[in-house]
């Protein structure tokens, strides 16, 4: 079994799960802020490249809680690919993973209900890059129902601006924010992210960590395709039952 442990000492599997993943991601998430590279800042123009990332073994495109992790590891290692799989995917597909290789972790439930942990990896982490994609092109629900759409994020606040962007990364409208807008987003989440950071003692049990956003975020995002689409005459029900969206830590 792979070894996802980064630790240097044995930990529980409820301290990996529930500590040094978020911490993780909330860590990575501030250094982009601060850096000023992140997937849903604006340009100097004010608009907002908003990329769906796939998930190879369903098709379908991340849930925020993954798709911004990934889409964070997609900017820090210049991969061009739009799609991602876990490992055993890649495995069935007679692939492998390159040596050395990490993947972006994440959460999820088995049928029981227990959580685990598991890694997804982009094509180029991959044996085979092109093989990979090739397999999996006819899987993909590609969501471009409102590409003639444009909308402009209006509000600084976290669930509001990372929901907005998640409906632009779903459904491919065209994405802009005002710079100041923007700089006020980037202050609001900006305690979330120290909050996660710290270690679990230390943490404000009131307030709510990067999963608890991200999950609404998703959520919001969703209601927005659901009202544009209306509103468009359209739908954006997939052709197949979608998974249904869980918060894992």
């Amino acid at each position: 079994m792979e070894n996802t442990n980064p630790f240097e000492k044995p930990v529980s599997k409820d301290e990996f799960n529930g500590y040094w993943i978020p911490h993780h991601n909330a860590k990575v998430m501030k250094r982009g802020l601060e850096e000023n590279k992140a997937p849903f800042l604006p340009d100097a123009s004010g608009n907002i490249k908003a990329e769906p990332i796939y998930n190879g073994a369903s098709g379908y495109c991340l849930p925020a809680g993954r798709l911004i992790p990934v889409q964070f590891a997609k900017m820090e290692n210049g991969y061009n690919s739009n799609i991602v799989f876990p490992r055993s995917t890649v495995n069935a597909l007679e692939n492998s993973i390159k040596e050395n290789e990490k993947g972006v972790f994440y959460n999820f439930k088995d049928e029981q209900g227990e959580i685990h942990v598991a890694s997804l990896f982009f094509p180029e982490q991959t044996q085979n890059p092109e093989g990979i994609i090739n397999a999996s092109k006819d899987k993909i629900q590609q969501m471009d129902n409102l590409k003639d759409v444009s909308m402009v994020i209006a509000s600084s606040e976290p669930k509001e601006y990372l929901g907005t962007y998640i409906a632009a990364c779903r459904s491919g409208m065209k994405l802009s924010v005002d710079p100041q807008i923007a700089e006020e987003f980037k202050g609001k989440i900006m305690p979330t992210l120290e909050n996660d950071i710290r270690d679990p003692e230390k943490r404000d049990k009131n307030m709510p960590s990067l999963s608890n956003l991200l999950f609404e975020a998703e959520k919001r995002g969703s209601e927005i395709c659901r009202t544009l689409a209306a509103e468009n005459g359209q739908s954006v029900a997939p052709k197949k039952k979608q998974p249904e969206m869980e918060m894992c830590f």
